[in-house]
């Protein structure tokens, strides 16, 4: 709302110093009369940084303009005109410190006033709900829309096609400013709003505040619609509750200073409606048994074991086979196998042709198949000379070709 904006704003404005220079200024204008708006009344109230009033006075010319000039800054401004004995609101205004040179902008309407509510709407009420200082706090806040370029004032005479439902067995009434808006009324467990409404969406709003006695740590009510609202949202404060919100479609949890709310909704909700409404809070969690607890440590552990030490001890276990698999290596698969490399050498360095390296790669297999033969079975009595002197071991470890007078790795005499 224009003047919860406005008030709010002073809180920017703390500690702040005085000047005068600030200007409001703007044009006031009837939607189908040019003229109406000539000489009107205008005022502008404000707050400083003290909450020190404001008042400044002033007269709109024959087009409808007006201006405020000097006005202290900072401060938190409203602006209003008188027009066929209606206040009309013209918007709020804001000074900081260091703005004592602004000028603001500020152009609105004024109407002709009509009796006929035939055309108003509840277009929105808001239910918010909220546990404080051991009760229930209800905060209530509906909207009238009016589709018409009038402002639709009922007269006390005429019955209200609008009206706001209370929670049965309510408490006190908390009002903004202390007080119900101009044409408010409350009968019995309802409000009965008779305008001033203003032309649009916004066209007049109320907000109420009461507290609802707790049941068992929760709370049963029931929300009355004596008038069509198109729409409707119920929050309640969760804190470990379970809410029962009837024909209510429950929506995505709303969160507001770090609170969080279950969220219901409803729409296009016909005159004569009750809405049940049930809150309670749920039971406290059981806590584990000593024993479900033991075992589910037991588990913990058997599945640690197998999913982290089984696979170590698989993988010793594994190469403990292993190697009592793997034979040591034979003496003469090893000198042939350097016996094969120095040959490649020699062969690829130039030193043997391609038929010389054949017939001694042929010569050394012959000679080692001979070796291992005597390894595995022992020596026969034929066998057990040595070998001869062309395929001695090298005193350098090389195992000389045949036909070999000189070793071809050190050049020692064979």
């Amino acid at each position: 709302m224009p003047a919860r904006a406005a008030f709010a704003a002073l809180a920017l404005l703390a500690c702040a110093a005085r000047a005068d220079a600030a200007v409001i200024e703007g044009r006031i204008s009837h939607p189908s009369k040019p003229g109406a708006a000539a000489n009107l009344l205008v005022e502008a109230l404000g707050l400083d940084p003290q909450e020190n009033a404001i008042s400044r006075q002033t007269h709109a010319d024959k087009d409808g303009r007006y201006r405020f000039e000097n006005l202290p800054a900072p401060a938190a401004y409203l602006i209003r005109a008188q027009y066929g004995g209606l206040t009309f609101p013209g918007g709020s205004a804001g000074f900081r410190q260091g703005d004592e040179a602004k000028t603001e902008t500020l152009d609105f309407k004024v109407y002709d006033k009509s009796a006929d509510p035939s055309r108003l709407r509840l277009s929105q009420l808001q239910w918010v709900i909220a546990k404080s200082a051991g009760v229930w706090r209800i905060q209530e806040t509906a909207t009238v829309a009016n589709p018409d370029e009038v402002v639709v004032v009922v007269p006390p005479s005429n019955p209200t096609p609008i009206r706001v439902g209370l929670a049965p067995g309510h408490g006190v009434l908390d009002l903004m400013f202390g007080r119900l808006p101009e044409g408010a009324t409350v009968v019995g467990d309802t409000v009965e709003l008779r305008g001033p409404v203003l032309p649009g969406e916004q066209g007049q709003s109320l907000q109420i505040e009461y507290d609802l006695e707790p049941v068992d740590g929760g709370f049963a009510t029931d929300i009355a619609i004596p008038t069509t609202v198109a729409d409707l949202a119920v929050y309640v404060q969760d804190f470990g509750i379970d809410v029962d919100a009837g024909e209510l479609h429950p929506a995505r949890p709303a969160r507001q200073d770090d609170l969080i709310y279950q969220a219901f909704i409803g729409f296009d909700i016909p005159a004569g409606t009750s809405l049940p409404l049930r809150v309670r809070p749920l039971p406290p969690a059981q806590p584990f048994p000593q024993t479900l607890i033991a075992l589910l440590a037991a588990l913990g552990a058997g599945a640690l074991f197998f999913f982290v030490i089984a696979p170590i001890v698989r993988q010793a276990l594994a190469r403990g086979a292993t190697a009592r698999d793997v034979e040591p290596e034979s003496p003469a698969k090893a000198a042939l196998a350097a016996a094969l490399h120095d040959l490649e050498h020699d062969f690829e360095t130039g030193k043997l042709s391609a038929e010389d390296r054949e017939r001694l790669r042929a010569d050394l297999r012959r000679e080692a198949l001979a070796a291992l033969a005597r390894e595995r079975l022992g020596p026969a009595p034929d066998d057990a000379a040595p070998l001869p002197p062309a395929l001695k071991p090298c005193s350098c470890g090389r195992v000389p070709s045949a036909g070999d007078r000189f070793c071809a790795a050190c050049g020692s005499a064979l």
